[in-house]
């Protein structure tokens, strides 16, 4: 529920994409026998209205800061459908091209072509791609909404000093806040983080959907956040949306540690421990803020800082490579919700420098994507990944030769 008038890149794109994608969807379904005539035009103007409900929440929650949240999630309920249903046309036309091109070379003696084509493209047929659609966005939905498990998992670090094996870090990201989660779902998040008794609480961007006077409320619960040495966080491209400088001094004023490209360093054990936040790139269209708050620098979140362990929070995943080359022993991150739907697995992958979800080596660094522990609100539906609650475990491992960092260079997780 974050204020998008000053992201209106975004909001043009977003709204051009799914017009397009209403229009082919459209097209593909609607124009075409054996529909009736009498249906295709009111049913492509729903379509194309059905396509802007995310464009549509966002400007209601902009007029109207305090719309029911059950309105805000029967809205993300409709766009989840439509994003299942445009995949599912996409499937079924792949199958159309694919039996129309075999048959371009070979002979249709037992009418399978034209079996295909009357089925796939019969009233019957397309009402099943409805119907699908619906289950599967309230499956995901259901899913998506839910408190997020605990996942252990252990990152070998080569040259971690052995004073600090074992050392636990819980990792949370994406918590979207206000256009998704409400404070209640939160508190359950904070009580089963602090269950795990970790020696870090790390926060790796998207807390906020929505400005500070709105939602702060609903937030104040990472307050009670508790670890044995500390608890810190980093920003992500939401909260610069939902007005950062405002954030900045809220969670500052409630005794936060919120890392803009600097760093906070511990003793454990007798071993200095550096945790280092940069900002988003996204702070590039928000020119009007303090320098403080602008392009992500690691040179400078980590300058001064004593020699040690350091762990990088980073929102986006996409500059592991350069981190490890400055120095960084983990890098932590977020912001891909670990592809959010099966379909989209790949292309977010690509978008991420192959970095989707889970544990990877790049150079001598570790690097944990967090699938999310919460999600964005306006197409709230997880299909093929989870949410998750991270707690990660340091152990000691053996020097490693430097891997290009690639989906295929992933550990695990």
């Amino acid at each position: 529920m974050a204020d998008y008038a000053r992201n209106r890149m975004f909001f043009a794109s977003s709204t051009s994409l799914m017009l397009a994608a209403a229009a082919y969807m459209s097209f593909s379904l609607l124009w075409h026998d054996p529909v009736p005539m009498s249906w295709r035009i009111p049913l492509t103007i729903l379509l194309l209205i059905v396509s802007q409900t995310i464009t549509g929440m966002r400007v209601l929650i902009t007029w109207r800061p305090d719309l029911p949240f059950a309105l805000v999630r029967a809205g993300g309920f409709i766009s989840s459908s439509f994003m299942v249903l445009s995949w599912f046309v996409l499937l079924r036309d792949a199958i159309l091209l694919t039996t129309f091109v075999v048959f371009l070379f070979a002979p249709d003696v037992y009418g399978i072509k034209n079996a295909v084509f009357s089925v796939l493209l019969s009233v019957p047929a397309e009402l099943v791609m409805l119907a699908a659609s619906i289950a599967a966005a309230a499956v995901g939905m259901a899913r998506a909404l839910t408190v997020p498990g605990v996942k252990k998992v252990d990152v070998p670090l080569p040259g971690l000093p052995q004073d600090l094996e074992g050392l636990t870090i819980a990792h949370l990201s994406d918590l979207h806040i206000g256009s998704t989660f409400t404070g209640t779902w939160l508190k359950e998040v904070v009580r089963r983080t602090n269950a795990l008794n970790p020696d870090f609480i790390l926060i790796t961007g998207d807390l906020a959907d929505g400005k500070p006077e709105r939602i702060g409320n609903l937030l104040r619960p990472v307050t009670d956040l508790k670890a044995r040495y500390g608890v810190a966080l980093s920003v992500g491209n939401h909260d610069y949306y939902s007005g950062l400088r405002a954030w900045v001094k809220t969670w500052r004023d409630w005794g936060l540690t919120v890392l803009l490209n600097e760093h906070k360093e511990y003793t454990v054990n007798g071993r200095n421990v550096v945790i280092a936040g940069v900002t988003d790139p996204c702070a590039v269209l928000f020119r009007s803020l303090d320098e403080s708050m602008g392009a992500p620098d690691t040179r400078k979140a980590l300058e001064g800082a004593g020699k040690g362990l350091r762990i990088l929070m980073s929102h986006r995943p996409g500059h592991a490579e350069q981190n490890a080359a400055l120095g960084c022993h983990l890098q932590l991150s977020g912001h891909t919700h670990g592809g959010q739907f099966f379909f989209l697995f790949p292309l977010v992958s690509r978008l991420n420098s192959g970095f989707r979800s889970g544990l990877y080596r790049t150079g001598s660094m570790s690097l944990y994507v967090s699938p999310g522990t919460g999600m964005w609100g306006y197409v709230p539906m997880r299909l093929g990944v989870g949410a998750e609650i991270t707690l990660l475990t340091l152990r000691c491992a053996e020097p490693v030769a430097p891997q290009k960092p690639s989906y295929r260079g992933k550990l695990g997780g």
